[in-house]
Formats: C-alpha cells, sequence, structure tokens
C-alpha cells in the first residue's frame, strides 16, 4: 500500500529495518536520526509526524502512536508482509484525559478509567481523580499533572507564565508574558514553548484561547460525568508484537541497507550486552569479509550466553489478547542446538490444560523444544514415571535466550493421551483471535495446518 499522506517518525532496535520498509511502500520518514540520514538521505521529511514509532519495552515489538486509520493502515501493511505479526489495539488513548475511579490505594494508585485500568505513581486520598495518560506501559501510566498542547504553547495546571528557558531575547520573553496574562484560564497556567518566539501576537493568542477552552471543557466535564470514563481525546495507541519470523524477515530487510549479522534482532532484544556485541561484530562485518563470520559469533553467543545443563530456564508465554505468562522452574537437561529439553515439578493443584487430568504430589513435565520450530511439547509423568498425558503448543517459532524461551502461544493446541487418543483442541479461541483483528488469517492458517500435522504424525516425526 502506497500512503504519501502518513509521515512516521521512528525509533528504536527496529529502526533501519522498519525504515526501508516503510520508504518502500510509500511513507514519509521525519526527523531521522544522524544515522538514519545517512543510508537514507534522500527520503526524510520535516512533515510533523503521523505516527510515532518505537521499541517496545520489552523490546519484542514495536508501539505506535497517532491517528487510528493511520495505524490501521501501518498494521495491515506489516501483515501482508509478515507472517507471525500480532496487532494489539489499546482502548486507552496516549495522552487522553479522564476521571477515573479509584480501586487501591497504596505506594501506587490503580485507576479505573471505564474500559481498562491505570497505574498512577503516587497516593491518593480521593475516590475520584482527574488524570491524564503520560505513557504507555503493560498498563497507561498516568498523571494528574493535566497539560493542553499545541504547536506554540502549552496550558499548564501551575497557575503561572512560563517561558521556554531557549528564549533568551529579553523583550520577546515579556511580550510572551503579556500574552500570556490576557488569555491564560482561572487554576491554569501557560508555557510557551521555543517555537512561540517572535510569532505575530494574534496567532499565538488563537492558539493559546483554543487551548483554554479545552481546560474549561475539561473541568466542566469533569464536574458532570457520573463515573469512569474519556473526558478529551488523545492520540490512539497500538502494540505490534513481532514473533521469530517476523524478526528474521526484518534481519533480511535491514541486510538490504548495511551488513547485518544472521538473527540481529532477536540478539538484539536479547539484553544491553548482547545489543553491544553485535554491534561490534556488524562493524567487522561491515569492514571485513571474514569467513563464516556469523556462525562463529553464533557458536561463540551459545558457549558463553546459551543455557547450560542445570541452568534455570523460564518460559516467557506470550497470549497477545493478554499479558505474557511466565513460568518458571523448569531446569536444563538437555542441550544440542537448536534442541532442549528441560524438566519441571508441577504444583498439586488443579488440572493438567486440556487433559482434565488431575495435578498430584511428585509429579512432573519434561518439556521438548526445538528453535525454530512451530510447537513444542510437554510430557507429563506422574512419581511413578508413568506418563499420565502429552500437550502440544502450537506457537510462533521458538526463541531460546540465554535465561528464557520465548514464542507467542497461537490459543489452539493438541493433546494425546497415553493409549494414543489426541484431539484438536481451542479453535474457537484462534478464530476469536481472528475476529478481534489480533490475529492475521495467514497465522491462524499456519496454526490450524501445524496442529494437524502434529495430531496425525506419529510423534518420532514430529519431535
Amino acid at each position: 500500500m502506497v500512503n504519501n499522506m502518513t509521515s512516521i517518525r521512528i525509533r528504536g532496535i527496529y529502526t533501519t529495518a522498519l525504515t526501508k520498509f516503510f520508504i518502500d511502500r510509500g511513507y514519509a520518514i521525519n526527523q531521522m536520526s544522524e544515522t538514519m540520514r545517512d543510508r537514507f538521505a534522500e527520503s526524510e521529511t520535516q512533515d510533523i509526524p503521523t505516527v510515532d514509532i518505537k521499541h517496545t519495552k520489552d523490546l519484542q515489538g514495536i508501539s505506535l502512536v497517532g491517528e487510528r486509520e493511520a495505524l490501521e493502515d501501518i498494521a495491515k501493511d506489516m501483515q501482508d508482509e509478515f507472517v507471525d505479526v500480532f496487532s494489539l489495539r489499546s482502548s486507552i488513548d496516549l495522552y487522553g484525559i479522564y476521571k477515573g475511579s479509584i480501586i487501591k490505594a497504596n505506594n501506587e494508585t490503580i485507576v479505573n478509567l471505564g474500559t481498562d485500568i491505570g497505574i498512577l505513581p503516587e497516593p491518593t486520598v480521593e475516590d475520584e481523580v482527574l488524570v491524564q495518560v503520560l505513557e504507555m506501559n503493560d498498563k497507561p501510566i498516568l498523571t494528574t499533572r493535566i497539560t493542553f498542547s499545541g504547536e506554540y504553547a502549552v496550558i499548564i495546571p501551575e497557575d503561572d507564565i512560563k517561558i521556554s528557558r531557549k528564549i533568551r531575547d529579553e523583550a520577546e520573553r515579556e511580550r510572551l508574558i503579556g500574552i500570556g496574562r490576557r488569555i491564560k484560564p482561572a487554576t491554569f497556567g501557560v508555557l510557551w514553548r521555543t517555537s512561540s518566539e517572535y510569532v505575530g501576537e494574534t496567532v499565538l493568542m488563537e492558539e493559546a484561547k483554543e487551548l483554554a477552552k479545552n481546560a474549561e471543557y475539561v473541568m466542566d466535564r469533569y464536574d458532570r460525568l457520573d463515573g469512569p470514563g474519556l473526558i478529551k481525546e488523545g492520540k490512539s495507541h497500538m502494540k505490534i508484537l513481532f514473533g521469530s519470523q517476523a524478526k528474521q524477515r526484518l534481519d533480511d530487510i535491514r541486510n538490504t541497507v548495511t551488513a547485518t549479522i544472521r538473527n540481529h534482532h532477536m540478539l538484539k532484544s536479547a539484553g544491553r550486552d548482547i545489543s553491544f556485541a553485535v554491534d561490534v561484530v556488524e562493524k567487522i562485518k561491515a569492514e571485513r569479509d571474514i569467513k563464516d563470520l556469523d556462525t562463529l559469533f553464533h557458536s561463540i553467543f551459545r558457549q558463553v550466553k546459551g543455557p547450560k545443563i542445570g541452568d534455570e530456564v523460564t518460559f516467557e508465554h506470550v497470549k497477545p489478547a493478554s499479558h505474557p505468562i511466565y513460568m518458571e522452574g523448569a531446569k536444563v537437561k538437555r542441550y544440542a542446538p537448536p534442541y532442549i529439553k528441560l524438566k519441571r515439578y508441577m504444583a498439586p493443584k488443579g488440572y493438567y490444560d486440556g487433559l482434565e487430568i488431575r495435578k498430584e504430589a511428585g509429579d512432573y513435565c519434561i518439556t521438548e523444544m526445538e528453535e525454530g520450530s512451530w510447537h513444542f511439547k510437554h510430557t507429563y509423568y506422574d512419581r511413578n514415571n508413568q506418563v499420565k498425558g502429552e500437550y502440544y503448543n502450537i506457537c510462533t517459532p521458538i526463541e531460546i535466550f540465554p535465561n528464557k524461551i520465548r514464542y507467542i502461544d497461537l490459543e489452539v493446541d493438541v493433546i494425546r493421551f497415553p493409549n494414543g487418543d489426541s484431539y484438536i483442541i481451542d479453535e474457537d479461541q484462534l478464530r476469536r483471535r481472528v475476529e478481534e483483528g489480533i490475529f492475521p488469517e495467514k497465522v491462524a492458517t499456519l496454526a490450524m495446518s501445524e496442529a494437524d500435522l502434529v495430531k496425525t504424525y506419529d510423534e518420532s516425526e514430529i519431535l
């Protein structure tokens, strides 16, 4: 899709690949870093960005903020190009202003916003609170410091007139103070941004008056609104999660621009020290023709950073429609890349998913995985080493990190009983994710194909 009306500002570990991807589809890229400007000198625009993109806090995808229609266009373009990408639309507006009701107040306050909850990192004794969404993490991060931003001015909660420190002309500062006094709303103040310097009074006053009306409207709406809810819209927010195959495709795109080692984006998402090592190796690769450099680096990486026999590894079981589930306590029994075998003891409570077999004291699980595979197997044993059942998780290609194993759960699974009977389960959950727009249709097709393969083939052929 070509969209010359949409301009994008991109930051983070996926910048080079995404910049190339979007330029090729007709998007405009603005406010490039010096490195990006060197790589894409002819493709920068000075337009105000329609969409801001940066990597997510966990480095496993991207966060998009901007106009909803533009976000949907980007999500569609990425789903057309990549396989395992998952679009998570937020019901909360970034920078939106909400009337919230307090659910819990200790060191941080949980606030009901009407369509979701947010976190206010400060205590309060109030039952209701006026908040603005400051940033989007796993949950919206809120602030009681409400602001209204324009091109030249910001209406601020402090009853004062403030001037950007970068404006140093004393006569200009006095002029701006005078304008601010004439237009500021009661109980609010005005901050003049650097861009306001030497701008005509009429332009400044019109914008500031409009922002002041917003402030007055919010306070009036807050008093009138019964219960929690949105008072003033902000910017739409979406997260796009990357599976392993999407990261590899991004590697290929990046490699058309600059020297890129195999598994670049997977390694860059593994932590700061590994990311630094990747930068060093790619600098060498760009400057010297060293045979099998990628293979050598990955071999050393696995020896130094790879999981070792006896190490405890966490499963990062990513559920796109909710929060990741972290399963701890699995110890490495064997590791011969790409194969890994782990053992963990089960808590004697509840039932095994799908199998509906009770968990009992002494039960343990053997998990067998292969990096890059679209499924893995849990085999559950009782205290006498007898198999109670098998559970095959259908997922995005498995990523093995030094101390964790990550994959995105594709909802549908396969169960097998000791007598050989096997069943595909949770097809309805998979279909629901497609209908919600979280899963692309082609991912659902792949998931069902993998489930059919696992159910039909002999066990020795699938893992």
